[in-house]
């Protein structure tokens, strides 16, 4: 019997003793169990350096020419937030500027060849840039063609009435005697016009084409009724 009773009071004991154990350290184990495993199932986030998305720059190209007869030309603009432009011809750097705190510029552009030409210019500053778009530019150093196929020097006519005619390259304007006269897809031109005077009479034709190249030429022919 009183064995039996030691069996029970060391097991009350014991129950005591586990619950004791289980409330002070047995959460405190599981707890932290549970947050290891957490830990290692988990991925970690990938951190991403920030970037400034709202910044606001922008580089404008306001006057440059579709042709010239000159090697070089000017290009004028504006940019907004930028401190530096490089400026590409051909897909060639050419030329960098820095503005110090201006936003518009000026600059004379060299090195033209003959024919087309590719530009555009990018604006930078420390973490951004803009490009703008190409433009193509014409150089043409070269007078246009211009013949007179008729009427020819010191030709006599009897009617005030008469037709010039003649050629010149593609993209050329006409003008005979100041009248802008038009050119077709090949070149060829021909216009009616009215003799004034008796006697000589002086026909001016003038060939200007995209690039500027002027050509002029006269003739004298003569009017009797």
């Amino acid at each position: 019997m009183k064995d039996f009773k030691k069996k029970i009071i060391l097991t009350i004991f014991l129950l005591i003793f586990i619950a004791y154990f289980v409330f002070n350290f047995g959460f405190k184990i599981i707890f932290s169990a549970s947050t290891f495993l957490a830990k290692i199932r988990s991925k970690p986030t990938p951190t991403f350096e920030a970037k400034e998305e709202n910044f606001i720059g922008d580089i404008n190209i306001d006057n440059i020419p579709k042709a010239t007869n000159s090697a070089s030309f000017l290009v004028e603009g504006s940019i907004l937030n930028f401190s530096e432009i490089t400026f590409f011809l051909n897909n060639e750097k050419v030329k960098k500027i820095s503005l110090d705190g201006e936003t518009n510029f000026q600059e004379e552009i060299e090195g033209l060849k003959e024919g087309k030409n590719t530009f555009y210019a990018v604006a930078e500053s420390k973490e951004n840039f803009k490009k703008t778009p190409i433009f193509e530019i014409l150089y043409k150093a070269k007078k246009p063609k211009l013949e007179i196929i008729q009427p020819k020097e010191g030709e006599e006519f009897s009617s005030a009435e008469i037709v010039v005619k003649g050629k010149t390259d593609k993209e050329t304007f006409i003008k005979i005697n100041d009248t802008p006269v038009i050119v077709d897809a090949f070149g060829n031109f021909e216009k009616t016009i009215i003799l004034k005077n008796e006697g000589e009479n002086t026909i001016q034709i003038s060939a200007e084409d995209l690039a500027g190249n002027l050509e002029n030429k006269e003739i004298k022919i003569f009017y009797q009724k």
